[in-house]
Formats: structure tokens, C-alpha cells, sequence
């Protein structure tokens, strides 16, 4: 279990991890989305489009085949949703769809490449996979004589990793930790349940913390959304962004080609940003995607990512 607390000192590092079940993955009415969305009074100085999140459901380092992860990932949904700023929280209808099957990465970073590519298809701007963990710290001596008796310490951890779905790069990894104590006479002697018992009382700690730097993290990064189809080579450009997320008529984006492409020691990569090939304009604007026109002649294609403008 020692491999969670190293898996952290590598943050830009994307790892593999066992296969994503392959079932269709159910729609509500209301699109994936299992939650409401918030609004804030608080809203950011900057207007742009809202970053969607979608939370998969966390692994349970000492059995994978759990279900006690997905109980803690919808609550991590819950809190996120009420953490302000601009974004939109999403957690699957069909939770089992999602779930990573096989053995823990060994970096301890959850990035399957088509866990990923399913988010982006769904118009999601980033993947938050997690893994929970619980391990023995130390005993302690508690109370004193003839009343003494010895603790057993825990310390829960929850690692989360935000992957940007449009260039699969690992944004964020990060671990959090938190004790709690049990006395020896009282632990129970089931795996499962003594973890169970831990988490109960550490987990909300670990869910605001990491919600907080899952808030912040995401509100400092650049939004992105990609071209998705054209048109007339190229009349109409459409993107995945719309309505939902606070697309406007008249919004300009600008279009870029994609640069170096990063591999890692797992085989995976990511894509970094190229040189700007154009600008376009909204002029249509639908629940989930928006119609543009480009302002510029340019080679538009579909894959390509489109973010907004710098502010001169």
C-alpha cells in the first residue's frame, strides 16, 4: 500500500491502469448528470464558458471490486457541486460502467486512456478518478493507569487525479491523508469492515479538502472544448460547448492546431497545445454544442481544440 505515498511525488506523470468495463454507459433526461447543477451568487470576474467535471467512482486500494468507492465518489460529487466557482459537477447514471477493473496502477495515478476519450465524447472538460486507501501508522498508549490502554493507529488517504479530457494530461495528483485511532480491543477482526470503520470517520475530512483543491485547480486552468464537426469545408465549424456551460452568440474562440505530443514510460500521452490557426464565431447555440463561423481561412478539422482568447 506504500505505493500510494509515492505515487504522489509524480504529478505529471500518466500511468495505466486496468480495462474500463465496456458497457453502454446510460443516459439520464437530464444528460450523465446525476446531480443538480448549483448556482452561486459568487460568480467569477472572468466570463467563460463553465468547465464540466465528471467524477468516476473511486477504487478501494485493498479490494477493487468494492462498491464502497462509489459511495464516497458521489459524495465527493455532492460537496464539489457546492464548492463555488465555474464549474459543473457530473456523476454517471450507471456507475458500474465506469468502474476500472484490474490491479492498481503502480504510480498510483488512474488514467485510462479510454475512460478518458468516453469523457471527452460526452463534452466533459475533465475526468476526476480517485483511490482510497487505508494503512497501519503506529501504536499509541492512551489514558493512564490503571485505565491505560493501547491504540492502534490508521492514517485513511484519498488520491485524486484531474485529467483534462482534451489533452489527456494529468493536471492534477494529489494525496490527502487523515488519523483516526482505534483501540486494539475494539478492531474488528473483517478486512472490510475495519476499513469501513476508518473512512466513516475520516472521509469527510478527506472529501473537503480535496474538493476544495479540485475547485481551485480547475478554476486556474485555461478552458478548453474541441471542434467536433464541419461543414461545407469550412461554413459552419460545430464545438463542444452550448446553453449548459454559458455559450453566447457573438462569443469569438480561438482555433489551434495540435503541437508535440508527450509520451510517458506507461506508453500513454498527451497533446500540448500548437500554434493559433484562427478565430470563429458563435452563431448558434444549442443545449450541448454551439455553431460557429470562422473569421479566418485555416485548415478547420474536427479533433481540434478551440479555447478563449487571451485577454489583450
Amino acid at each position: 500500500m506504500s505505493f500510494i505515498i509515492n505515487a504522489v511525488l509524480i504529478l505529471f506523470l500518466l500511468s495505466g491502469c486496468g480495462t474500463v468495463k465496456k458497457e453502454v454507459k446510460e443516459a439520464s433526461e437530464k444528460g450523465i448528470d446525476a446531480l443538480e447543477v448549483a448556482k452561486y451568487k459568487l460568480l467569477p470576474k472572468k466570463e467563460e464558458p463553465k468547465k464540466k467535471i465528471l467524477i468516476t467512482p473511486f477504487v478501494c486500494a485493498w479490494n477493487p471490486s468494492s462498491d464502497y468507492g462509489v459511495k464516497v465518489s458521489f459524495k465527493f460529487a455532492q460537496k464539489l457541486k457546492k464548492v463555488p466557482g465555474n464549474h459543473l459537477v457530473y456523476f454517471p447514471k450507471n456507475p458500474s460502467a465506469w468502474k476500472v477493473e484490474g490491479s492498481i496502477p503502480r504510480l498510483g495515478v488512474i488514467n485510462d486512456p479510454d475512460m478518458v476519450e468516453d469523457a471527452r465524447k460526452l463534452h466533459m472538460n475533465y475526468l476526476v478518478t480517485g483511490i482510497l486507501d487505508v494503512m497501519r501508522v503506529e501504536r499509541r498508549t492512551n489514558g493512564v493507569w490503571p485505565f491505560r490502554h493501547f491504540d492502534q493507529v490508521f492514517e485513511a488517504v484519498l488520491v485524486i487525479n484531474v485529467i483534462d479530457t482534451i489533452t489527456n494530461a494529468l493536471v492534477e495528483s494529489y494525496m490527502a491523508s487523515a488519523k483516526f485511532a482505534i483501540p486494539l480491543k475494539k478492531i474488528p477482526k473483517d478486512k472490510e469492515r475495519l476499513f469501513r470503520n476508518v473512512l466513516k470517520n475520516t472521509v469527510p475530512v478527506l472529501i473537503r479538502n480535496q474538493t476544495k483543491l479540485v475547485a481551485k485547480v480547475v478554476e486556474n486552468d485555461q478552458w478548453k472544448g474541441e471542434i467536433i464537426e464541419v461543414e461545407d469545408n469550412p461554413g459552419t465549424v460545430k464545438i463542444s460547448a452550448g446553453r449548459d456551460v454559458g455559450m453566447k452568440k457573438g462569443m469569438i474562440l480561438s482555433v489551434y492546431d495540435w503541437g508535440k505530443e508527450i509520451k510517458t514510460v506507461n506508453g500513454h500521452s498527451f497533446r500540448c497545445l500548437g500554434e493559433k490557426i484562427g478565430d470563429i464565431k458563435i452563431v448558434s447555440v444549442n443545449k450541448d454544442f454551439s455553431v460557429a463561423v470562422p473569421l479566418h481561412k485555416a485548415d478547420y478539422r474536427a479533433g481540434l481544440p478551440v479555447v478563449l482568447p487571451a485577454e489583450e
